[in-house]
């Protein structure tokens, strides 16, 4: 089972070498996605992919109450999934 920032550093990767696919995950990220790792997302979960520049910072902010604290993160750290290939 990947890890979600094994499928981040794959991705990643490939866009950085890929214009095409680069392209194609600016404009459809779940598709892209798939096409990258095996990967089918679930229905409701919706990626936002954004592309930073010299001008240009993003920031994520987790949800409000979003926190989790260090017990609950060492409970569920390595991985995500079920191994059914979604994320």
């Amino acid at each position: 089972m990947q890890t979600a920032s094994e499928v981040e550093s794959k991705i990643r990767a490939k866009a950085d070498e890929d214009e095409a696919f680069r392209a194609k995950l600016l404009q459809d990220p779940r598709s892209a996605i798939k096409e990258a790792t095996g990967l089918t997302l679930p229905e409701g979960f919706t990626v936002h992919v954004h592309e930073e520049s010299a001008s240009d910072f993003h920031m994520v902010l987790p949800p409000v109450g979003g926190r989790i604290s260090d017990h609950e993160l060492r409970d569920v750290s390595g991985g995500f999934g079920t191994g059914t290939g979604y994320w």
